[in-house]
């Protein structure tokens, strides 16, 4: 872990929305909850959806390639694909989490 590593401003990220970030080697995605910032891995790591791509729905995203949903509160998994997909395509499993905080207008992601 580097720490605490700024990644957009608070207004970057509109209530109920998410939006994706690069910082260094890390593809982030952040979600804006009633003004409560999170952020988890933004590929899917079942088969490299781009989860901004997805859907939001309360604080579930939904991949857009096979319908994961991931809590983006938590990173876990709520819903894999579909049995047949993960037979040939490997298995769904919970996206990597980010402590997050917002300082000045800024939301720091730790990384």
């Amino acid at each position: 872990m580097t720490g605490y590593a700024k990644l957009c401003s608070s207004d970057d990220v509109p209530d109920g929305e998410m939006r994706s970030f690069d910082p260094g080697d890390n593809k982030i995605l952040v979600v804006n909850l009633g003004g409560k910032f999170y952020a988890i891995d933004a590929i899917c790591n079942h088969m490299g959806g781009k989860l901004v791509d997805g859907k939001l729905k309360d604080n579930i995203v939904i991949c857009p390639r096979h319908k994961c949903e991931y809590d983006v509160t938590s990173g876990k998994i709520k819903k894999k694909a579909g049995f047949f997909v993960q037979a040939f395509s490997g298995k769904c499993n919970d996206q990597k989490s980010y402590a997050t905080k917002v300082e000045g207008g800024k939301v720091y992601v730790d990384i």
